[in-house]
């Protein structure tokens, strides 16, 4: 899709998006359609990440949702990419049931959300663009979402403000990249670029001047930033077997690597996967100097938090159950932000096996996603039976010969 007609897309969708953003069901959203912080000073943020499902989530990804919003009552939801495992969706009325149902538990609570897309999203043979899924984001009540800048590269990169709870004192700001998906010239995964970068810097630079001083931010994305490697710590080949030590993804492979001293929450279950070289984005956030922290999705088997020069790097553990997740550890993230002390926040894991008294039933393997578990009963079966016919073939002979000696 060209940049005029995303262009044209994003007007055409404007007073949709602002009619949503102006519904007077949301507490946390007042008449004007921006968000505030709440009259005890808080504003509670959900993350969920990685539901990466078809046009029928998992009964386990909506279930756990819901008692996720019921026992946490968010005031604002954000989804930090692959919402859909896109390319396994073969029609565009799919992809639409996919969002809506995975968007229904925030609706129907009157939950306001916003929205970045990850790697899968529009994965190869997806019938839908990037550009078209956000415009029908945008159609539902509460969405927040819009595209900054649409001839920005990558789809939806935005930011929200955060009011004082009274008056027009902005005391906090929401950073909303798209970390796209692949990169198309060097391989690997992609990237904050750089046009998303100036924009960042500019927009942090603004909010300055109009608040009368730096605004405290957190970031949301998809695909982690390659310093997370930075903040590891690597330990010899000799202890690849160590629980809690992973070996490095795409270039760093060949490298074990572990949580350190500047990780104070978490697991490090899986290689972190970001791109293979750094953007230049993660320096941009620690040189502006307004982000506290930034909050990935991406490697479904981590939930850690941890420090890297003056920044928190934060991954969230997949919520969805259809691709692999580490079994009753799939979950989501609470944040909550403080009014009087807004370079602060709280974060806290929601796990299944804490909220979700039904348990999940026995897997053939150490993850649990319905489309891992298909691939290793693929697996298992075609041997099994290519085995079993070569058996019966067997006895078939050895009858044969018998009937001949007869």
């Amino acid at each position: 899709m060209s940049k005029k007609i995303k262009a044209l897309l994003a007007v055409v969708l404007c007073a949709a998006m602002l009619i949503a953003a102006a519904s007077p069901a949301f507490a946390a959203v007042d008449d004007n359609g921006v968000l505030r912080f709440n009259k005890d000073g808080k504003l509670k943020i959900m993350q969920i990440s990685d539901t990466q499902d078809v046009d029928i989530p998992r009964e386990a990804t909506i279930m756990f949702m819901e008692k996720a919003l019921d026992a946490e009552k968010p005031d604002l939801v954000v989804f930090t990419g692959d919402q859909l495992a896109g390319g396994k969706i073969e029609t565009a009325e799919g992809v639409y049931a996919g969002i809506k149902a995975i968007l229904k538990p925030v609706v129907d609570r009157g939950i306001p959300f916003t929205v970045v897309f990850g790697n899968h999203d529009n994965d190869d043979g997806c019938p839908v663009s990037r550009d078209e899924q956000f415009a029908y984001y945008q159609t539902f009540p509460g969405c927040l979402a819009y595209d900054a800048v649409p001839e920005m590269y990558g789809t939806g990169t935005h930011n929200l403000p955060i009011y004082a709870s009274e008056g027009n004192d902005i005391k906090f700001n929401l950073w909303l990249f798209d970390s796209n998906d692949y990169d198309r010239e060097n391989g690997g995964y992609d990237y904050v670029h750089q046009d998303q970068i100036d924009w960042y810097v500019k927009t942090s630079e603004e909010l300055e001047k109009k608040a009368g001083h730096p605004v405290p931010s957190i970031a949301f994305q998809h695909i982690i930033v390659p310093e997370i490697y930075d903040l590891l710590t690597e330990v010899p080949a000799s202890e690849k077997k160590t629980d809690g030590v992973v070996e490095g993804f795409s270039s760093r492979s060949g490298h074990y690597y572990k949580m350190g001293d500047g990780f104070t929450a978490g697991h490090l279950g899986e290689a972190p996967c970001p791109p293979d070289i750094p953007s230049g984005e993660f320096a941009a956030m620690r040189d502006t100097g307004d982000v506290v922290a930034a909050f990935f999705g991406h490697d479904h088997k981590n939930d850690f938090v941890g420090t890297y020069e003056g920044v928190d790097l934060v991954n969230t553990s997949g919520t969805g159950f259809y691709i692999d997740g580490d079994r009753e550890y799939h979950g989501a993230r609470l944040i909550v932000l403080h009014e009087n002390t807004p370079a602060e926040y709280d974060t806290e894991m929601l796990y299944y096996k804490d909220l979700v008294s039904e348990p999940l039933p026995g897997g053939l393997v150490s993850v649990h996603g319905k489309y891992v578990e298909n691939i290793v009963i693929a697996a298992v079966s075609g041997p099994v039976i290519v085995i079993g016919a070569g058996i019966f073939a067997g006895v078939r002979i050895a009858r044969r010969k018998k009937r001949r000696q007869k």
